[in-house]
């Protein structure tokens, strides 16, 4: 180890150091100038104003002397530091190098084997379905409405213009007393003075009663289905005729059930309209009107007569 010695210069350093600080206490030139001592251009101003003044008397202020040159210091130099020791850190040994392990070559794996899958039989041919072919369905017959001649045209009439009518002439009615109440008098039943009492008359051909149902009524229209259905027949029959009126005559409130087309449900064919309203033309026969208008208004007999409810369980 070595021991750092001080240097022999240290009392001068000190010595310095306490010239350094008294001179830090002199007042610098820029001082001096400026505010604690004047120059001499001050003094020679003050000295002027002082003889124009009344007779005060002037004071000489001495001129201060120059200051000394401060003594040059002689900075004695510092001895060299002595070098730093050098620290030898011995070598590390070298790492030992690392092992090496030799992993042993693993045996390869046995094939797979192959399996040999045996080959399907064909699937069976689906059997061949021959769906018979419909019959064309038939074509509709053709109605053909002849056409109707023009109407000729109406009559033009010129009503000739009446003349004005006179103007009535005033009457002035006179006035009529009132008349004087009748005296009341007890009419007894059966006397000459009791009004007749009129007695309703019976209608002379009673309303045919309203059918519960009514298809077993337009089972008469039977004979009539060859005309309804089928253009190609021209007339009907005489049957048919009958029918019609027995079915006016006993229940022509279930005519409803063919003007609404009902009763195409329960015929072979659809009935044609055009054909079922000059019906009663043909026939010569009649319907009342006031019994076809409750086939919009109502109440008309079901077709077919609802299913009763049936019994119950016995206990």
């Amino acid at each position: 180890m070595h021991k750092i010695k001080m240097a022999p210069s240290s009392k001068s350093i000190l010595v310095v150091f306490a010239l350094f600080a008294a001179a830090s206490l002199q007042p610098s030139a820029a001082v001096r100038d400026a505010q604690v001592f004047r120059s001499a251009a001050v003094n020679q101003k003050a000295q002027e104003k002082a003889t124009t003044g009344p007779g005060l008397p002037q004071f000489p202020i001495p001129q201060l002397p120059p200051l000394p040159q401060l003594p040059p210091l002689l900075i004695p130099q510092l001895p060299p530091l002595p070098p730093l020791p050098q620290f030898m850190i011995p070598q590390l040994p070298p790492l030992p190098q690392l092992p090496q392990f030799i992993i042993p070559q693993l045996p390869p794996l046995p094939q797979l084997p192959q399996f040999q899958i045996p080959q399907l039989p064909p699937l069976p041919s689906l059997p061949q379905f021959q769906i018979p072919q419909l019959p064309p369905l038939p074509s509709l017959p053709q109605f053909v409405i002849p056409q109707l001649p023009p109407l000729p045209p109406l009559p033009q009439f010129q009503i000739p213009q009446l003349p004005p009518l006179p103007q009535l002439p005033q009457f002035q009615v006179p006035q009529i007393p009132t008349l004087p109440p009748l005296p009341s008098t007890p009419v007894s039943p059966g006397s000459p003075g009791t009004p007749p009492q009129q007695v309703p008359s019976s209608p002379s051909t009673p309303a045919a009663p309203q059918p519960k149902e009514c298809l077993s009524s337009l089972m008469q229209l039977m004979p009539c289905m060859e005309y309804l259905t089928q253009t190609s027949v021209a007339t009907p029959p005489s049957t048919c005729c009958s029918g019609f009126k027995s079915l006016v005559d006993k229940a022509p409130i279930c005519l409803c059930h063919g003007v609404n087309g009902n009763i195409n449900k329960f015929t072979p064919a659809p009935i044609d309209f055009a054909r079922m309203m000059p019906l009663p033309t043909t026939c010569g026969v009649t319907p009342p009107l006031q019994t076809l208008a409750q086939c919009s208004t109502g109440p008309v007999p079901p077709l077919i007569p609802a299913a009763a409810p049936s019994p119950g369980p016995s206990a």
